[in-house]
């Protein structure tokens, strides 16, 4: 039998949890304009071009330059308007009902590394539950700290996205992003692995939270390489259903400020995507002319591959994640039908920024086998190759399932040992291994 991923309890209020299934059910997106390629569309476009030269960032100047959305304002400290390390977007944006070209500006914002709680932020209203954030960022001469300097932050009623910016911390080496969120502003979720970046180089960074898929999702691109995409895509895993309300940039963490007198870090052309939360979002224009691979494994289910499926009115099914080494991988199509590769069910269907999908609202057969197709689409809409299924039979598990390999006491996060007694006389908490079942998967556990 497989072995899924081990699960965490998060208290002892009884609930029935689908495994790490449930992060992965989708709404269905269903809009052309979403892997337009010319111009890009977005919510807001932030050019950046009011203010002179070493003027400090107030809200007047911040929402001149602002289209689309109004709200930005100073959170703490200084961050000033700069001339250096501009940069042109490679083709338009479309913010607002107008078009903009996204080129002949010669400014951007910068702020002191060593300065902490040094940033700016933009709301104005915001309660989005699917937001991207993208912009051109060049790290300055940071420096080493215990905890990283957090750069990107989107922050929401209990939860929240934060793109860090590390030198040399907790076996890092070097100079890295690295993403990091919250559950419910109890515990942090980290991605182990981390995006490799140089000093005053320039990258394309997209940050994403999904309260539907309960994810944060970071990447880096390299505009001098045709926006190819630099180390790996990261995910941290966040909170149902709280929607993102602010956006802050500039140095968000209140680590502690550094005597040395380092340089400067930049921020240029911001574009943020809330209507749909479309990741990655990179600028039109991207020299990307190359399919994205095929999702290495399609399973059928919400968890580990399944055989049955014990419902006539729906299928679900989730896959491993696909590869582009360009532009990123933006979303996916899906398709089910009779026979691998088949379409008679569902025809191709697209999704944004999900690995799963619950397809509900079908008509199926006892006794008939049912495949899933996903194939990838990548940054600038190109689809590539399909990957499927191996089939799940409408039918009958008349199979238990296994027993959770361990219980432990104590440990709702990070996945801490056993323990033999606790402190706190009004809450209990245990953690246990995922049970297996290879016919019809696992719906839940009782305790």
């Amino acid at each position: 039998m497989k072995t899924s991923p081990r699960f965490c309890l998060l208290s002892v209020v009884k609930r029935s949890l689908t495994g790490f299934g449930a992060a992965l059910l989708a709404v269905l997106v269903m809009n052309s304009n979403v892997l337009a390629t010319t111009p890009i569309a977005v919510d807001l476009y932030q050019d950046m071009e009011s203010g002179n030269a070493g003027d400090v960032l107030t809200a007047t100047i911040m929402n001149a330059s602002s289209h689309g959305q109004s709200g930005w304002g100073a959170g703490s400290g200084t961050m000033w308007v700069s001339t250096g390390y501009h940069r042109d977007l490679p083709a338009p944006v479309l913010c607002g009902g107008t078009t903009y070209n996204g080129t002949g500006g010669s400014r951007s914002w910068t702020f002191k590394d060593n300065n902490a709680v040094n940033f700016v932020h933009c709301s104005g209203g915001w309660s989005y539950p699917e937001v991207t954030m993208a912009c051109y960022y060049t790290p300055g001469v940071t420096v080493a700290h215990t905890v990283g300097y957090d750069t990107f932050n989107m922050v929401g009623a209990g939860s929240y996205a934060c793109f860090q910016t590390i030198v040399n911390m907790n076996g890092l080496s070097g100079m890295v992003l690295h993403l990091h969120s919250t559950v419910g502003q109890i515990g942090t979720n980290n991605d182990p692995v981390a995006i490799s970046i140089t000093s005053l180089k320039t990258y394309w960074v997209c940050v994403n939270y999904s309260s539907s898929v309960a994810q944060c999702v970071a990447a880096a691109y390299d505009p001098d390489n045709g926006y190819a995409q630099v180390g790996t895509t990261l995910y941290a895993a966040s909170i149902y259903n709280a929607n993102i309300g602010d956006l802050w940039m500039g140095r968000t963490d209140n680590h502690g400020n550094n005597s040395d007198d380092l340089g400067y870090s930049y921020f240029d052309q911001v574009i943020v995507d809330h209507t749909n939360g479309a990741f990655p979002l990179l600028p039109s224009g991207c020299n990307d002319t190359t399919a994205p691979s095929a999702p290495p494994v399609v399973r059928d289910g919400t968890g580990a591959d399944q055989s049955i499926a014990l419902s006539t009115t729906q299928l679900s099914a989730n896959w491993d994640m696909a590869i582009d080494n360009e532009s990123g991988i933006k979303g996916y199509q899906y398709a089910i039908g009779t026979t691998q590769g088949g379409t008679n069910v569902t025809n191709w269907t697209t999704l944004i920024n999900v690995r799963g999908v619950t397809k509900t609202g079908l008509s199926l057969t006892t006794g008939q086998t049912y495949y899933f197709s996903v194939k990838a689409i990548n940054g600038v809409g190109l689809t590539g190759p399909a990957a499927n299924s191996n089939g799940q039979t409408v039918g009958t598990d008349t199979t238990p399932p296994s027993a959770p390999p361990a219980v432990r006491d104590g440990g709702a996060y990070n996945y801490n040992p056993d323990i033999d007694e606790t402190t706190n006389p009004h809450v209990l908490f245990c953690n246990f291994d995922f049970a297996t079942d290879n016919e019809s998967g696992i719906s839940g556990y009782q305790y």
